[in-house]
């Protein structure tokens, strides 16, 4: 039903609550429909009252709730006379709570959960004790807490077996309402059925107290099939606790009693009362906690369904207020999914939180508008009481059209024609004169026109506060959501697989087209594809009846207006998007940004977060950019930089920043890769040396990886630059011809690398002194061809040759002469020269262990080596000792097909061959002898 306005104060209630215990109030607080005093109680006491209330609606009665002290009839006589002193027009109180019942009732079963609702009152315990019995003194039909004739006809007309049926429907509807609340709410009171097992009925002699078990279960008598049952008749009602089933049974049968209770007598003696309580226990010794929470909630459901058939005098009725609605669009009937952001905003708004301010935030085109107007529908329907207004804020104008429609419907005339539309609605809101609302405030994405500035206030000045209102806001910015809405912001994100699925599905004109895999395979392939397909597709403009007319509706174009924004703010930012733009939209390291100073990169940053351009990753300085931002975002910036000045300003960055050959931090080399690669992809029209310069660094990166195919790449690009540039001598163009050869060396292109090295050698020979580093590697390389090549003699020449200069210039550790050695020795080996390998491996390996990692791979490749040559020297198991340990090392750190791993394993298993052969004519030669 309608929202009511609060009472003007107590002489308005007519209806009290009483209970016992707190765990009966909390039922019949699940069961309010609105609460007067959320914030605070606004009605006050009578002087001398020491109850405490709560005040609310149900229905359409308004109540005032007491929970009594302590049990018995005295204490609810006392709090009840309170009551009456505060609450002086109370025409009915209902007792609800939980009660101790008789087990058959008018030739019915009573069982553990059903409602008994008093017709009369007897105080069993009252009266004078006679030699031989005990006189009850009277009923309370006969006093003066008398239900009036309201009450009277009420009852009896719910004794008709039409009304009782009725009633107990209701009172099911109820109970499920509750029941759903209570979970939803995570009350710590179980208020589900506890189940047949739990509803035990001992014989009445048998006494179950003071035992800790009981042995006797075949006496027990099992009940029926549960069903909820409501019971009108003589209630009992006492100061002390009934625990005897003999008792219960005498007394029962002597008064014609359904039930017992303790507060029933008391109050009625103040206010005229109907008790509705739900059976815990059968009135005896086996008492069950298990059942009081549900008996609690089964008594207040039927409470309610009483009250919703106990009739409202005219009199005693306030205005009743028709809600109204201003929602620009219809129902979304395609709507589908976003179930958490739905429940969430519940929760904010009608939850334990109790917020009454919200905002969605999230990227331009993720149905952030779309969730709202589901939500406006959904509480259209299930809060009926609430109004809806609607006010887009895609400018000034499209506000003060809303507030003018908005004053429409709420019947609000302005007084002149200076006064402010905005305003009107704004005071009338948030004044008292308002019943409930929900008002969405829709794309609040302008920071300035929102908020405001120093010398302009924001729309946010015309945004009413009341306690019966809640706001929505949606917006890209998290900025704005933020100064809105504080903490109670909602992220919304991409849909996941399924809900795409299902919008998809939903949105085809012909349905079956949703069973075409290859149709929806190509359409998803243009959106991964190239990016002029792309923007193609994220460019093309829509009709939907659920977005503004006007609008840009194309996908590319919404975030264009993001864009904008940004731009007039914030430059870095802009900056930072152009920059981000070139490379990779993955996995981007905060370290590979742009310079700037620490609290401004930082707000930057924030500003395109707060847009959802960028998300921040949960390790802190990684961030992702949705794939197709990153593509509308590099087709917003051909226009605005259509000569490329962008692309060489971030190569030359990316060619300082990346590490070098020789860096020890490997881990970042590996994190900048696939940013300069998706950078160097890119077919510039302007390329710099910076360019190559880049090239040259991925490529010694690929080339550390041992990713050699790779590297070769961008070394044949750096080469192809400096040769149109430089002269055949020049050294930067010989250290460059230098690089690919060795790639092409690793990549066993052996031919390839013998053409180019020879040349290198030759032109450094006549230009470079023999001790000199450069020309000293180029023959080593030269050299490591021909040993590959077969060309041993010639190999052997020119390393003896560097061997001899480096020890004259070089320490014996230093890498390049270990190196040099090695391949010495390698050539000795090849050429049968084994002792003179092994003497040269021993002294390389024995320094590498004193100076490499272990799992190094050029410390790895020695001792391979040695191994190979300890082998062909007949050392077999000094030869197996070190491969097993090659072996297992490069297990962990090669992959399966790399063919030094390969290589190794071959050896071993040859030594093991050499190894068995050895045995065999070792056997063969003894049993010759």
């Amino acid at each position: 039903m309608a929202s009511q306005k609060p009472p003007a104060d107590r002489k308005s209630f007519r209806v009290a609550i009483i209970c016992a215990l707190p765990r009966e109030a909390d039922a019949v607080n699940l069961l309010f429909d609105q609460f007067w005093d959320e914030d605070r109680d606004p009605y006050g006491r009578a002087d001398g009252d020491t109850n405490i209330y709560i005040t609310g609606r149900i229905g359409d009665h308004h109540i005032v709730l007491a929970v009594l002290p302590s049990m018995g009839t005295n204490s609810a006589a006392a709090a009840t006379a309170s009551l009456r002193s505060s609450y002086t027009d109370l025409k009915l109180a209902i007792l609800v709570g939980i009660c101790g019942g008789v087990p058959r009732i008018a030739n019915y079963d009573a069982f553990l959960g059903d409602v008994v609702v008093s017709k009369s009152i007897i105080q069993y315990d009252y009266g004078r004790q006679y030699h031989g019995h005990f006189a009850v003194k009277s009923t309370v039909e006969d006093s003066l807490g008398r239900a009036n004739r309201d009450i009277r006809s009420l009852l009896a007309v719910f004794e008709t077996e039409l009304m009782r049926e009725r009633l107990q429907a209701e009172a099911s509807r109820h109970l499920k309402h509750l029941q759903e609340a209570a979970k939803k709410g995570r009350r710590r009171a179980n208020y589900q059925y506890p189940g047949m097992n739990e509803d035990k009925l001992y014989p009445p002699t048998y006494m179950h107290r003071h035992r800790k078990w009981c042995g006797r279960f075949e006496e027990l008598v099992q009940g029926g099939a549960f069903s909820p049952e409501i019971f009108i008749g003589r209630i009992g009602s006492g100061n002390t606790v009934m625990k005897s089933g003999e008792d219960r049974d005498q007394i029962a049968a002597r008064h014609d009693l359904i039930a017992f209770e303790m507060e029933g007598a008391g109050a009625c003696d103040e206010v005229p009362c109907i008790v509705v309580k739900g059976i815990c226990d059968y009135a005896d010794s086996h008492k069950n906690k298990a059942w009081q929470d549900f008996a609690a909630a089964t008594a207040a459901s039927v409470a309610k369904a009483i009250l919703g058939r106990y009739a409202v005098h005219d009199g005693d009725r306030d205005e009743v207020h028709e809600p109204c609605y201003y929602i620009p669009f219809p129902r979304n009937i395609r709507f589908t999914g976003r179930a958490t952001i739905i429940n969430a905003l519940e929760d904010k708004f009608f939850g334990q939180e109790q917020s009454q301010k919200t905002a969605l935030v999230g990227l331009g085109g993720i149905g952030k508008t779309q969730i709202a107007l589901h939500f406006a529908y959904q509480i259209k329907k299930k809060r009926p009481d609430y109004s809806i207004f609607w006010v887009p804020i895609l400018s000034n104008e499209s506000a003060e059209r809303a507030f003018v429609e908005i004053a429409k419907k709420l019947g609000l005339h302005r007084s002149s024609e200076d006064e402010d539309v905005k305003d009107l609605v704004c005071q009338h809101l948030s004044s008292d004169k308002a019943d409930k609302w929900l008002l969405i405030v829709d794309n609040a994405d302008d920071q300035e026109l929102i908020l405001g500035s120093a010398d302009k206030p924001g729309l946010e000045e015309y945004l009413p506060q009341s306690e019966n209102g809640i706001i929505l806001l949606t917006t890209r910015s998290r900025l704005v959501a933020v100064e809105f809405a504080q903490s109670d912001v909602i992220d919304v994100e991409q849909m996941n697989e399924e809900e795409a699925a299902d919008l998809l599905k939903n949105s085809l004109i012909q349905k079956q087209l949703f069973q075409d895999e290859a149709l929806i395979q190509t359409y998803l392939d243009l959106l991964r594809g190239a990016e002029d397909d792309i923007a193609r597709v994220l460019g093309r403009e829509f009709r939907d009846n659920t977005r503004y007319r006007g609008s840009r509706n194309a996908i590319g174009t919404t975030w264009m207006v993001s864009f904008d924004q940004i731009q007039k703010s914030n430059q870095l930012a802009v900056d930072l998007l152009s920059f981000m733009s070139h490379i990779e939209p993955k996995a981007i390291p905060k370290s590979i940004l742009p310079d700037a100073e620490p609290d401004e990169l930082e707000w930057a940053i924030g500003m395109l977060c707060s847009y959802s351009f960028l998300v921040r990753r949960r390790e802190g300085d990684v961030f992702d950019m949705h794939s197709l931002v990153h593509a509308a975002t590099r087709g917003w910036l051909g226009k605005q930089d259509p000569d490329g000045q962008v692309a060489s300003d971030v190569i030359c960055h990316l060619a300082a920043r990346f590490p070098a050959k020789n860096d020890a931090h490997h881990d970042l080399r590996r994190e900048y890769l696939p940013h300069a690669m998706q950078l160097l992809s890119r077919n510039y029209k302007n390329k710099t040396d910076q360019t190559y310069h880049l090239f040259e660094k991925v490529g010694d990166s690929f080339e550390a990886d041992r990713r050699f195919k790779e590297a070769i790449k961008c070394f044949e690009e750096v080469c192809w630059w400096r040769q149109g540039l430089h002269p055949e001598t020049d050294g930067v163009r010989l250290a460059s011809e230098h690089a690919l050869a060795s790639a092409y060396l690793d990549d066993r292109r052996i031919e390839d690398a013998i053409e180019i090295l020879e040349h290198v050698v030759v032109i450094r020979k006549e230009t470079l002194d023999e001790k000199d580093h450069s020309r000293l590697a180029s023959e080593h390389a030269l050299a490591s061809a021909y040993l590959n090549d077969r060309r041993i003699e010639d190999a052997i020449e020119i390393l003896e040759h560097v061997v001899a200069v480096q020890k004259e210039i070089l320490d014996e550790k230093d890498h390049s002469r270990l190196v040099s050695e090695h391949e010495l020795a390698r050539a000795y080996l090849d050429d049968r020269r084994i002792e003179d390998a092994i003497e040269i491996f021993e002294h390389v390996v024995a320094v590498q262990k004193e100076t490499l990692d272990e799992k190094d791979h050029s410390r790895l490749v020695s001792e391979h080596e040695l191994a190979r040559a300890y082998l062909n020297d007949r050392r077999i198991k000094d030869a197996i000792e070190i491969l097993k340990r090659v072996v297992a090392i490069e297990a962990k750190i090669l992959a399966e097909d790399d063919p030094s791993r390969q290589l190794s394993r071959d050896l071993l298993q040859d030594c093991y061959e050499s190894l068995e052969k050895t045995r065999g004519e070792s056997d063969v030669s003894g049993s010759d002898r």
